[in-house]
């Protein structure tokens, strides 16, 4: 079966990827592992940069139905109630970058970007495919797929997409996009000698409706609480009904777990299995010496998600983002640490250069690529290295913490306020 592109993976970035494709009049296929999305991950933060470029695909009526809108972003010492540092998320915010700050579940940002993706038509969406091979040509790329079988539970591999067929066929694209998340099959089959590696961060999420809180503890702000080895940060989700919370806490990886983590291929999942007594190790060590409204908060909360952290490299060069007619895109292109806030907003920007010089069509396909990749690499890998970044600024300790402290109280807002980030176009 011949086809002009396919995306594999249906998440933030290829969702999105379809979507700024879709627009331009591209169609596109799209591959999901899952045989249903389900409601996983928990809060995102979007800045100017992100919800300027998903204004434009015709979603600013779906954010303001599914997002909210955090009046400032606060970073305080984990043990003290006033704020070291202080930014506006109001108008003079939205007037400097041209788009507002969002804050929005995984679930409801992946829900208004498939009903986008559906309402263009230019999309045809295959659920339960899994990518198992891929052979790049200067003609095509020939792409092996594995079809769940939803009759019998049972999985079979075949090259068709069509249900009854019983002949196993070549898959064929001008263009394969790996959208594929941190675990992506088409960075391991297509760029081998790239790797992840687990990192000592777990970040332990859980949701709550505000209505349940105590009214001191209900907020329409991001608030960053920065402790040793360890930071919390909760900020309103769902039109600001709930609040997303997460503590990200440096937890040593165990020999076991290590040698899991040297595995080929390396999968990231949502939910990391934590024995009990270990968790409330972690949350002991969380609270220690944490504000009185923190440890109100950590008692309100009556489950928690640990999820294990995974990075990679920055980004050496276009090379690692495109290769003949294969390109990667989001966080199968450059995974980075969330202290940044910026995942799901690199995914977003890079389905936007994607679809405007894939629509370059008097240049070759594999240029198309090319220049997408050249037009994006040094970007990610600038956020990337700045995630890193901010890692051991959230988490110092000792007269480190002391710096970053006064830093912040004498420069906080120029600190929290990123013109080469939000302002980028």
């Amino acid at each position: 079966m011949s086809m002009d592109v396919v995306i594999a993976g249906a998440g933030m970035g290829g969702l999105s990827a379809s979507i700024a494709m879709g627009l331009k009049g591209q169609q596109t296929t799209l591959l999901e592992r899952r045989e249903v999305f389900g409601e996983v991950g928990a809060g995102i933060q979007l800045g100017p940069n992100s919800t300027r470029l998903l204004q434009s695909w015709g979603l600013s009526k779906a954010l303001e139905t599914y997002a909210a809108w955090p009046s400032h972003i606060e970073v305080f010492r984990l043990d003290q109630q006033n704020a070291l540092a202080r930014l506006s998320l109001g108008e003079s915010f939205k007037a400097r970058y041209g788009a507002p700050y969002a804050t929005i579940h995984r679930a409801d940002l992946q829900a208004i970007l498939y009903e986008r993706m559906q309402a263009i038509g230019q999309t045809h969406l295959c659920m339960g495919a899994s990518l198992r091979d891929l052979k790049s040509t200067e003609q095509s790329v020939q792409i092996q797929v594995q079809m769940q079988d939803q009759n019998s539970g049972s999985s079979k591999t075949r090259f068709s997409f069509e249900r009854e067929s019983s002949t196993p066929q070549n898959l064929q694209a001008k263009a394969l996009i790996g959208a594929d998340g941190v675990s992506s099959d088409v960075r391991r089959l297509h760029w081998p000698l790239r790797h992840i590696h687990a990192t000592p961060h777990l970040a332990y999420r859980t949701t709550i409706a505000q209505k349940l809180l105590p009214l001191k503890l209900r907020q329409s702000c991001v608030q960053v609480h920065c402790g040793p080895q360890m930071h919390w940060v909760h900020y309103p989700i769902r039109s600001g009904e709930w609040l997303n919370i997460v503590a990200l806490i440096e937890a040593p990886i165990d020999d076991a777990h290590l040698q899991d983590t040297l595995q080929t291929p390396l999968q990231q999942t949502w939910l990391e299995h934590i024995p009990l007594e270990l968790s409330r190790q972690h949350f002991r060590l969380a609270l220690r010496g944490a504000h009185s409204d923190l440890q109100d908060l950590f008692r309100a909360v009556g489950e928690w998600s640990p999820w294990r952290l995974f990075d990679a490299n920055p980004l050496q060069g276009a090379h690692q983002m495109a290769k003949g007619r294969v390109a990667l895109l989001g966080d199968a292109a450059h995974p980075m640490l969330p202290f940044l806030a910026q995942g799901a907003g690199m995914s977003i920007e890079d389905a936007a250069l994607l679809a405007q010089h894939w629509s370059h069509v008097e240049q070759d396909e594999t240029l198309r690529l090319e220049r997408y990749a050249q037009s994006r690499w040094l970007r990610n890998a600038q956020v990337q290295k700045r995630a890193r970044l901010n890692a051991s600024v959230f988490h110092a300790r000792g007269m480190l913490s002391g710096l970053r402290n006064l830093g912040l109280s004498l420069f906080g807002e120029r600190l929290l306020d990123m013109p080469w980030l939000y302002g980028y176009r």
